[in-house]
């Protein structure tokens, strides 16, 4: 999978004291991803933590650090402690591509791990990781540095339509048309249920409601070889019965030429 660099910039407004602060800060920042690159991760660490506890700090720069942080975490194979810092970076700011997909990688490993046994000719391999830069003296964001994968670009438009004719089948309550989607050879229901009680289990949740509306955002597409992609999204589903807004994650499988699900997993619900 492609890796890059992703500069984090800022546009500055503020009084003597504040730049004077900032600037400070920049710098401090700065010697902590010279020794991180260097491979000094102990050191890193000990300069950004204690910059992280310091308190005021510009959005961008709290999140530049939370994901540096979790960048050395993911090198010494420590991925929970890397999900807790990717998430406390995303609460600084959502959109940012970098780190998405820093986490991403951690759970396409995971999936990758966890299929292992069944895809044998899907190999395991250790996360790719990206550092963000911080510059106190850029104006603005650079548009330059979007990661594409183009070499699963195509699977990647294959997988986003499927996931859309997916959702149009449930909301049509078209079971026989849903239900395609599925690889019924090695798709793992959850709680280890059986396909076949899975498969009338959901012809009941199909069938029964009066009507469903289904509302994806936030989709989110990983491919973690040439035969399997990871997507997640936010789920809003509404119906005459119940109502709920979960994250959910679909792990798709290429068979035959065609992208089949072979995981879904409830990831938490939305607060």
């Amino acid at each position: 999978m492609a890796v890059g660099l992703l500069v984090v910039s800022l546009s500055v407004s503020a009084n003597d004291a504040d730049k004077k602060r900032l600037a400070e800060q920049a710098e401090q920042f700065q010697q902590g991803l010279t020794l991180a690159q260097k491979g000094s991760f102990e050191q890193a660490l000990k300069i950004w933590n204690t910059l992280d506890e310091s308190g005021e700090l510009v959005p961008e720069l709290k999140r530049a650090i939370e994901n540096n942080i979790a960048v050395i975490y993911m090198k010494q194979n420590q991925y929970e402690n890397a999900k807790k810092r990717l998430d406390s970076a995303l609460q600084a700011d959502p959109q940012v591509a970098i780190t998405l997909d820093n986490l991403n990688q951690i759970y396409a490993y995971d999936a990758q791990k966890a299929y292992q046994k069944i895809f044998k000719d899907t190999p395991v391999n250790q996360p790719k990781t990206k550092w963000l830069y911080f510059d106190v003296k850029q104006a603005s964001l650079p548009t330059d540095n979007v990661i594409t994968d183009v070499k699963n670009a195509d699977s990647v438009r294959l997988v986003k339509k499927s996931i859309e004719q997916w959702r149009q089948a449930w909301v049509s309550q078209d079971v026989k048309s849903y239900l395609s989607f599925y690889d019924k050879a090695n798709f793992i229901p959850k709680d280890g249920m059986r396909y076949s009680t899975w498969e009338k289990s959901r012809y009941r949740s199909l069938q029964n409601p009066k009507f469903i509306k289904i509302f994806l955002d936030d989709i989110q597409i990983t491919p973690i070889s040439d035969k399997m992609i990871r997507t997640r999204f936010l789920q809003r589903y509404h119906s005459d019965r119940f109502k709920d807004d979960v994250y959910k994650v679909l792990l798709w499988n290429k068979k035959d030429g065609v992208w089949k699900i072979v995981q879904e997993v409830v990831m938490y619900d939305q607060k």
